[in-house]
């Protein structure tokens, strides 16, 4: 047995097929996800940016008006700390501008600025063009239902999460 099938298979003992490949796809979405993480790293660190920051701004574009700091933090099942340290982060390189809202002054908004659209603007040519060959693995339909897959895994474990509803959804039907 591989190191790769024993880390598979560790614990799974007693448990039937079923089950274990669940256990298994969970370890393998968990090691691709921190793998494709440091992919995205290494490919922003040049410009400052880390792949966490560029998925929060990107969420919160998707969004239809600034979302606040809670509703960040509800929508992408993070702390509110976590959150508001990546905000400060975005706001110091002129990305977000973090403002009061008008309407409760405790609240704050999360406001992409003009440099966050310059910025991807430049990017995205590159980073879509990485994406494809990180992705070049899959087939047209593989991709379809591997993306319809982790999209009903999305939606499950977001109606699990009891500060999901407080969020605003970006990937919601």
């Amino acid at each position: 047995m591989t190191s790769r099938e024993q880390w598979l298979d560790l614990s799974l003992d007693g448990l039937d097929a079923a089950r274990a490949d669940r256990v298994r796809a969970f370890r393998v979405l968990m090691v691709v996800g921190i793998r494709l993480r440091g992919l995205l790293d290494r490919a922003l660190a040049p410009s400052g940016l880390t792949a966490q920051q560029g998925a929060m701004a990107s969420w919160i574009e998707a969004q239809p008006a600034p979302p606040t700091i809670s509703a960040v933090a509800a929508g992408l099942g993070m702390t509110h700390q976590n959150v508001k340290q990546i905000a400060l982060a975005l706001e110091r390189k002129g990305l977000v501008d973090i403002q009061v809202d008008p309407d409760d002054r405790r609240a704050r908004r999360l406001v992409l600025t003009e440099a966050h659209g310059e910025f991807w603007g430049r990017r995205n040519p590159h980073d879509l063009a990485a994406v494809q060959d990180w992705m070049a693995v899959w087939t047209e339909d593989e991709v379809s239902e591997a993306l319809n897959l982790l999209l009903r895994l999305h939606h499950h474990l977001a109606s699990q999460d009891p500060r999901a509803s407080q969020g605003l959804h970006a990937w919601q039907d």
